[in-house]
Parts: C-alpha cells; structure tokens; sequence
C-alpha cells in the first residue's frame, strides 16, 4: 500500500477524486507542472515548512528557487527526492549521511549503503537485548531484595547457576574505598570487552576462608553469557542454600558476616562450598550511597532424617530458622 506522502501525490495527481474522468497521464503532467510555496509543498509531504528549512539547511533538499520576497518555491518533482529522504530517515540513516545516501541513490549504487545499515541495526538489536537484560536482572535482583526479610537465616533449594569469575582475587574488599576501586576495575572489564554487566554482581569466598572470617581478599563474578570465556566460566550447584540478608554500610556488612559460621554451627548447618555475598542493586533499593543491601548464599549441609533434610523438604523450598 502507498506511504502517506505517496497517498498525498496521488490527491495531488487527482486520481481517485470524483467528478469527471481525466486520464491519469494527463493528470501527471498537471501536476508535474505545478511549482508551489514551501506551504503547499510542505502539505503535500506531511511534513512542516520548519522540516523543509532544515533539509535546505542540510543541503538535502534545497527550492527550485527563491523569490525576490524571499519565498521558497519547489517543483512537484521534488516530492521523490523528500520520499527519498523519509526512506533512508525510516532505516534510521542519520542526516548527517543522508547527502551521501542520496548522492549514491543517483548513481543506482545504493546497495553498499544498504549493507552497512543493516549491519548498524544488527548492533543496535544486539544492544537493546542487553539492555533488555539488564533490565529484568534488575528488576528480579530488586524484587529479590524486596521479598526477602533482612537478618534471618533461611534455607532454599536453589537451582545451578552460571557465573562469570575474575580468575584474580582482589584485596583490601574489608574497607569501602576498597570495595568501591574493586567493583570499577570489574566493571570496566566488562566494558573493555564490549559487553554490559549483568546483575546481581558480588564476591565469593572460598569455604575456609569465610569460616576463618578471611573477608579482605576475594574474587568478583557477576552473571555468565554466552560471550564468557570458558577460563572464567564458574557454574554453582543446585541445593540447598543458607540464605542471609543484611543492609548497611560496607563495614556493617563485613562485621555481620564474620558473624554468619558461628550462626550456622548453631543451626547445625555445615558449609559444604564456594560461598557467594551478591549485591542486590543497593542504590535502586535505597537512594542512599552509603548504605548498601547484601544477600548471603552459602551452600550447606543439614542433618538429615529418613534421608530428608530436617526442616526443609524440595516442595517447600525455603524454611525459616
């Protein structure tokens, strides 16, 4: 079907208009005839006289002539050079390139042209659906936090996970300043890389090193996609988890988790690996840059009865201590 300027140079051709039949060549060479204000032109493109300004500006699309009152005038021919630069406007060309576009249009060489756009809009697909991501990591990351009540062990089956694991540790992570230098290294890493990192971001712990209250030296991981790289791929078992939450400054963190192996061993709870401190979107949560909100999740074993875990079955999936 014709586009809504193309509909416009039909009216203006007066096909399909009543009254008596003209034959349409002959309407054709009416309307090729015509020149008209930038007024008319501008109705006859659904577009603005300020839209038409501009292009002259541009040089894209200059009047036939000007007048001596200083009126601009335009051919009616000059219709499929404006729906020329609608077409390239709607693949998303830029304006700036529409002259080079238009040029190449000319000289029946527009397919070059064509190639590289498609593979512009291949990118920004490519980067939509990473926003798109972050966008819902984000969201489950703050619906997490929201849901889950702060400083009270629970215990969860989880499911396995993929993470993404900075093969070096990095240190002096018991101070904020040094949280703080961690977290931009991690993240520009990600940027280098062309990539956006996902959430929820954090550290991980190796079991004797929490258990020892060792919480000054850790490695970074953040979600694993399908660009990680098979040396930092670190997937995380399914099982049952301890879970704890706490908000507060950094230092409030790292004191409670010093806290967190004497817990367990109250609740007769083992660690049985890799404990991982996930960051859950501190500063959507609370506005505030100092305060930040922290999810424990430590793999466990519990003691169990007729080989069930005590307290806590697969169908209930989280049970409160």
């Amino acid at each position: 079907p014709p586009t809504l300027p193309q509909r416009a140079f039909i009216r203006a051709c007066g096909w399909g208009s009543g009254g008596s039949f003209c034959h349409p060549l002959s309407r054709l060479d009416a309307a090729m005839s015509r020149r008209y204000t930038s007024g008319q032109f501008a109705r006859l493109c659904h577009t603005t006289k300020e839209t038409l300004f501009h292009y002259d500006r541009l040089g894209l699309l200059r009047p036939q002539r000007k007048g001596e009152n200083g009126y601009r005038y335009y051919d009616v021919r000059q219709f499929l050079q404006f729906d020329m630069i609608t077409l390239f406007k709607d693949t998303g060309t830029p304006l700036r390139e529409m002259r080079a576009c238009l040029a190449a249009a000319a000289e029946g060489d527009i397919l070059p042209l064509l190639e590289e756009q498609a593979g512009r809009l291949a990118e920004e697909r490519r980067r939509l659906a990473e926003r798109e991501q972050l966008v819902a990591s984000l969201l489950h990351v703050v619906r997490e936090a929201r849901a889950t009540e702060p400083d009270r062990l629970l215990l969860r089956h989880m499911p396995a996970s993929r993470w993404e694991r900075l093969p070096q540790p990095m240190r002096g992570l018991d101070t904020e300043a040094g949280m703080i230098q961690a977290s931009a290294f991690f993240m520009e890493s990600y940027r280098r890389a062309g990539r956006t990192p996902g959430l929820p971001t954090g550290l991980v712990y190796e079991v004797d090193d929490f258990l020892a209250g060792r919480l000054a030296e850790s490695a970074l991981f953040g979600p694993a996609g399908e660009e990680t790289p098979p040396e930092r791929l670190w997937e995380a078992p399914s099982g049952l988890y301890a879970v704890y939450a706490h908000r507060g400054s950094w230092e409030e963190q790292i004191a409670c988790w010093r806290t967190l192996p004497d817990l367990l061993r109250s609740q007769g709870l083992q660690p049985a690996g890799p404990v991982r401190m996930l960051e859950m979107g501190s500063y959507a949560l609370t506005g505030n840059s100092t305060e930040c909100v922290m999810h424990c999740h430590i793999p466990v074993i519990s003691p169990k009865a007729d080989g069930q875990e005590v307290g806590l079955s697969a169908e209930q999936g989280q049970a409160t201590l």
